[in-house]
């Protein structure tokens, strides 16, 4: 398991983090957090860990689980905010409404022209939970396995995490009965390389990820689903084909099966005779000791694509969304929106291209000062306003929300830094480099 490390200090060679911070974004912060190694600098002092971050915060009234960079999952207790080396994984509260996500040989799992022997290989997070599903002999025949899920009329996302055994090729299967249209949805994955999304039908979306101990995340991203109960299906395929005549022991594993009623995947949730929900993550830090001018600066990865509100990476308020400055990406375009407001009034705040795509890390930086605001993204320069009107003086910091504590990043804040002046043009540019 991914642990903190060790403070270092100006001794014995090491670097201080103070030192790190200012080679990383080319100027020294007032405030400077790593999570990817857990560390944090408050009014330019090393504090260790980042919750020890003076008047920090934290809530999340369930469990969680978080990848490290290596693409192991971890699995994080009641209101321990999930830092991996990876980032700190912020999220909005999500629900699992498929029941026995990890005990594939237990009701009301259904297996098709199939068996499924129980803990048979290391799961993701390294539990001896992962099930196989072995085909029959069957001719000509499918061999899935399935669950009857009570749908909500909303957009649904499927997900399922898989291993190649001897079949190295899966799929996702929603029914006819599930939508309007009367037509089913499916996705053909192959599990081998770097994975691949083989197919997927018309109007649905379908994309996988790659995890360590050759996982992978299969997902499956559907239109508006009637409120039904529905099969949802995750079966074997021999290249590229549902329907062939099974040998009676070739199979390949399974872990994690997940339903949500929402646009976009989540980190895993387990359930087990019931439908279970991952709470919000709220970070925040209050008195942060800060006023204007200032420039915010965060480095962050999205593990979503396109999402129907906004999300934030950083944020520094009075508490309100009247007086802010804040690092957005929009609803819909995925466009970053670094924005400054001071008395409710918008002094800054333009859309930036291009759209922010998921799973890639971008570093971001905005400044406010009376003369002027302006920002840098990747080493992208925007055009500096005239005088703006700054917000009224800061009491909290969010860490991936906004100032109402939503608005969740949903990704991973790999760093995030406030300095306590408005940073010139070349020096904001030189941060996001």
């Amino acid at each position: 398991m991914w642990r903190a490390r060790d403070r270092t200090r100006n001794r014995g060679g090491t670097k201080s983090l103070l030192s790190v911070a200012t080679a990383q974004l080319g100027t020294a912060p007032l405030h400077y957090w790593d999570f990817t190694a857990n560390r944090a600098l408050f009014s330019g002092v090393d504090v260790g860990a980042v919750t020890s971050t003076p008047n920090w915060s934290f809530s999340r009234a369930s469990t969680g689980y978080a990848q490290t960079a290596a693409g192991v999952l971890v699995n994080f207790g009641v209101g321990v905010p999930r830092f991996t080396n990876k980032g700190f994984l912020i999220e909005e509260g999500r629900t699992n409404l498929l029941l026995q996500s990890q005990t594939l040989a237990t009701a009301p799992w259904i297996p098709f022209q199939s068996s499924v022997t129980a803990d048979a290989t290391a799961a993701p997070d390294g539990t001896m939970t992962a099930d196989k599903l072995v085909e029959d002999t069957t001719a000509a025949s499918t061999h899935f396995h399935q669950q009857i899920v009570n749908l909500t009329a909303s957009v649904q996302t499927f997900s399922i995490y898989a291993k190649a055994a001897e079949r190295t090729q899966t799929s996702i299967f929603v029914p006819t009965t599930a939508f309007a249209d009367a037509t089913f949805r499916t996705a053909l994955f192959d599990l081998t390389g770097a994975g691949t999304v083989l197919s997927v039908t018309a109007s649905a979306t379908a994309s996988i990820e790659a995890l360590a101990g050759g996982w992978y995340r299969c997902i499956l991203n559907v239109p508006a689903t009637l409120a039904v109960a529905a099969n949802i299906q995750y079966g074997l395929l021999v290249a590229g084909n549902p329907t062939y005549t099974g040998n009676g022991t070739s199979g390949l594993f399974l872990w994690g099966a997940q339903v949500e009623a929402a646009t976009t995947h989540s980190s895993y949730i387990t359930t087990t005779t019931v439908t279970a929900t991952r709470q919000a993550d709220v970070a925040s830090v209050s008195s942060p000791s800060v006023d204007y001018p200032m420039t915010i600066y965060s480095q962050f990865n999205r593990t979503i694509g396109a999402f129907p509100t906004n999300t934030v990476s950083f944020t520094v308020s009075d508490g309100t969304q009247n007086n802010r400055i804040s690092n957005i990406v929009l609803a819909t375009t995925s466009q970053l929106h670094p924005i400054v407001v001071s008395a409710g009034v918008t002094q800054y705040g333009p859309s930036l291209s291009p759209a922010l795509a998921a799973n890639v890390t971008t570093k971001m930086a905005t400044r406010a000062g009376a003369s002027s605001a302006n920002s840098a993204r990747d080493a992208v320069l925007d055009t500096a306003t005239g005088a703006i009107s700054v917000p009224a003086t800061p009491t909290t910091i969010g860490m991936g929300i906004n100032s109402s504590g939503t608005g969740q990043l949903n990704g991973y804040l790999l760093r995030a830094a406030i300095f306590n002046t408005a940073l010139a043009d070349a020096a904001l540019q030189r941060s996001t480099t």
